[in-house]
C-alpha cells in the first residue's frame, strides 16, 4: 500500500467523523458510513454520505410522523373524554329534570279539605236550613278571627248581599266545580262544606274547621243560601 493511499484513508476517516458530529441522531449510521469510507473510493464516500443524509432525513421524517400520530391520538382521546363527559352531564340534567317533573306531578294532599269517609253533614244542600244556623253562619262569614291574615269570607265575596268573586259555576247547585279547589287540590267538584274548608286553608291561611262542628256546619248552610241567591233562586237570607 502506498503512502498516498494511506493519507487518503486517514483523510476520509476524519471527514466521516466530522459528518457523524453533524448528524448525532444517526451516530451509528454515521459510524457505519465512516467504516465504509475507510475501504471505499472518493465516489464511494460521496455515495455513503448521501445515503447517510437520506437515512437521517427519513429518520427525522418518521419521528415527525410518529409524533404527529401520537398527538392526533391524544387529541382524539381528549375529544372522546369530553364528549363522554358532555353526554354524562346531559343525562344527569335530563334525569334531574325528570325527577323535578315527577315531583311537580305528585298528588296534592286533600285530606284537610275533602269530606272524611265517616262524615255526616249537619246541614242540607237541597232543603231548607234552620234560621238560627243561617244566622250563626252569617256572623262567621264576616269574622276575620277565623283567618291568620285578617281576611274573612266577605273580604273576597262581598257583603250586604253584594255577591262577588264567584265564577259562573257558582250558579249551579252544590256539589259543583270551584276553580280554587280544582287548581290547588285537584278536586273536580265540591260540597258547600268542602268549599268552606278550601277557603279556610288557601286564601285565609288557617287551619280547617272541625268536620261536623258548629262553625263549619253553619258556614256551609249559609253558603248554600248565598249560592241560591247568586243563581237567582229563592233563598232564606
Amino acid at each position: 500500500m502506498s503512502q498516498h493511499d494511506d493519507k487518503r484513508r486517514r483523510l476520509l476517516g476524519r471527514l466521516s467523523r466530522r459528518f457523524a458530529y453533524t448528524a448525532p441522531v444517526l451516530a451509528l449510521v454515521a459510524g457505519g458510513a465512516a467504516l465504509q469510507a475507510n475501504t471505499s473510493t472518493d465516489a464511494g464516500f460521496s455515495s455513503v454520505a448521501e445515503s447517510s443524509f437520506l437515512l437521517a432525513s427519513n429518520h427525522a421524517e418518521a419521528e415527525g410522523e410518529a409524533a404527529a400520530e401520537a398527538q392526533g391520538e391524544a387529541e382524539a382521546e381528549a375529544e372522546g373524554e369530553a364528549e363522554a363527559e358532555g353526554e354524562a352531564e346531559g343525562e344527569g340534567e335530563a334525569e334531574a329534570e325528570g325527577e323535578a317533573e315527577g315531583e311537580g306531578e305528585a298528588e296534592v294532599d286533600t285530606s284537610a279539605v275533602q269530606r272524611p269517609d265517616d262524615y255526616i253533614p249537619g246541614y242540607s244542600e237541597t232543603d231548607e236550613n234552620p234560621q238560627e244556623l243561617l244566622a250563626q253562619g252569617e256572623e262567621l262569614y264576616y269574622d276575620t278571627s277565623l283567618s291568620t291574615n285578617g281576611l274573612s269570607c266577605a273580604s273576597c265575596h262581598g257583603s250586604d248581599g253584594n255577591d262577588i268573586g264567584y265564577n259562573a259555576t257558582f250558579e249551579q247547585s252544590f256539589p259543583h266545580q270551584v276553580a280554587m279547589a280544582s287548581n290547588q287540590f285537584g278536586m273536580d267538584q265540591v260540597h258547600a262544606d268542602e268549599m268552606t274548608q278550601v277557603c279556610m286553608v288557601a286564601p285565609m291561611e288557617a287551619e280547617p274547621l272541625e268536620w261536623g262542628g258548629e262553625a263549619l256546619t253553619s258556614l256551609a248552610a249559609y253558603m248554600v243560601e248565598v249560592q241560591r241567591r247568586f243563581a237567582g233562586e229563592p233563598h232564606d237570607l
